[in-house]
């Protein structure tokens, strides 16, 4: 199997043009997700974020994303979605009230067919094209790489592009070990909480990072429950003050805690105004994905609602606004997660392992040494008497990690007393026992 190959099995392709019976690309159909206060308005949601999901394709997520504003104005925010779309060919996914019948808050999923000429005449009258933006930040290895560009989805491109950052660690390992890449991020576990810098209200927030739980969970995702993360914040201040000093955030720190793969922060802002008697509400949200080890920044996601209406008052309009572009904005989030995460652990899954009381200095270099060929990798990050950190790259779970420290311990002498003192995240501690 090639490494392209490879890892385009890994990559999510939720937003790329579906695909007939027959496996053959059905041109110009598009995924669309869309939440609104009645079923019309929901409807029509989902049939501008399919359109969004085809000018993504049209131009680049990279072009899209430079003229989010001018496209929020002159194509997504239209008034007329059936301009952009061809409705008879409109198919149904999911429709789901998860309001109540005074209140209707209603899901709409679909599939759909966009009318791209239409929405070309718009890009081109506004000089939104890919090559505006990309042109000028891609290398020439890229650019060379986009001879392919016309028989490969957005998706596909995006993990192509991934791919060639440590196409060498991928062609590297075994095919058991691509098997666990690939296991690897389709169970990953997600962390979802909001900017504590956020000017929204706490509520207002909870709500969005309900919404990104939603949709982890429903799609047969694992995701950790804000109650937990909000109780561990709250409860263990102190501890992690005196555990980091605060080196790293405290969103990363829970994160360890609770086992989670990828963190996600969610940030927005809402406003609202009243015309007529009918309150309008819309919500700029941002969603940041983290590596949860090392803190690194996998990717953003920024989404822009369409202006949203509402009989009640225009905190609910502006509400409404936010779960909704946060529900269409996910589907994006997990798939830059999953690929980004499958190019950081081609080398294997980086653990932290901690050796208390490491005074006798060969001894810690004959327990790396033979640890080395048992492992992916292995790096010193400190070393001192009191105890010695690394950085270790293993294709398995953390806990088969550890019944590896054990059998390699038993064979280094002097180090088979050594005896585990803790497991936190992908951290684990021991003590040489001296």
């Amino acid at each position: 199997m090639s490494a392209v190959a490879a890892l385009l099995l890994v990559a999510g392709c939720a937003s790329s043009p579906s695909r007939t019976p027959d496996g053959s690309s059905q041109r110009d159909v598009y995924a669309g997700n869309g939440r609104g206060p009645s079923l019309a308005l929901a409807m029509n949601d989902a049939k501008m974020d399919a359109v969004r999901n085809a000018v993504i394709d049209m131009v680049g997520a990279e072009a899209e994303a430079a003229n989010s504003a001018t496209l929020e104005s002159v194509l997504y925010n239209t008034r007329n979605p059936n301009a952009f779309v061809h409705n008879e060919t409109m198919e149904t996914v999911r429709r789901e009230n998860v309001g109540s019948i005074d209140e209707i808050d209603m899901i709409y999923q679909i599939t759909i067919r966009v009318n791209r000429s239409a929405i070309e005449s718009v890009l081109a009258a506004n000089n939104i094209t890919a090559a505006e933006v990309a042109a000028e930040r891609r290398s020439p290895q890229e650019l060379v790489q986009d001879t392919h560009a016309d028989v490969e989805t957005p998706a596909q491109r995006a993990a192509t592009a991934a791919l060639e950052a440590q196409v060498d660690d991928w062609e590297l390992a075994t095919p058991e070990e691509q098997r666990f890449i690939r296991r690897y991020v389709d169970t990953m576990t997600y962390l979802v909480y909001f900017s504590q810098e956020s000017p929204e209200s706490p509520f207002v927030m909870r709500s969005g990072v309900n919404q990104a739980n939603s949709y982890l969970t429903s799609n047969g995702m694992t995701a950790v429950d804000a109650g937990q993360v909000e109780s561990l914040t709250r409860d263990q201040q102190l501890v992690y003050e005196q555990e980091t000093g605060r080196e790293v955030s405290i969103l990363q720190w829970v994160a360890q805690r609770l086992g989670a793969d990828v963190y996600i922060e969610l940030d927005a802002v809402t406003s609202g105004e009243t015309q007529g008697g009918t309150h309008y509400g819309s919500a700029n949200v941002t969603l940041r994905m983290f590596e949860t080890s090392t803190g690194q920044l996998l990717g953003s996601v920024n989404r822009r609602s369409q202006r949203t209406a509402s009989r009640s008052s225009q905190e609910d309009a502006a509400l409404n606004a936010l779960q909704s572009t946060v529900y269409q904005a996910m589907p994006l989030v997990v798939e830059q997660s999953r690929i980004q995460m499958a190019n950081a652990v081609a080398r294997g899954v980086r653990y932290q392992v901690v050796i208390q009381n490491s005074a006798d200095s060969r001894m810690m270099s004959e327990l790396r040494r033979r640890l080395r060929s048992r492992v992916s990798d292995i790096i010193t990050v400190s070393q001192t008497a009191e105890q010695t950190q690394y950085d270790v790259f293993y294709f398995g779970r953390i806990d088969e990690l550890e019944d590896l420290m054990y059998d390699v311990s038993a064979t280094v002498p002097g180090m088979e007393r050594m005896y585990h003192v803790m497991t936190r995240g992908k951290s684990l501690t021991f003590n040489t026992g001296w």
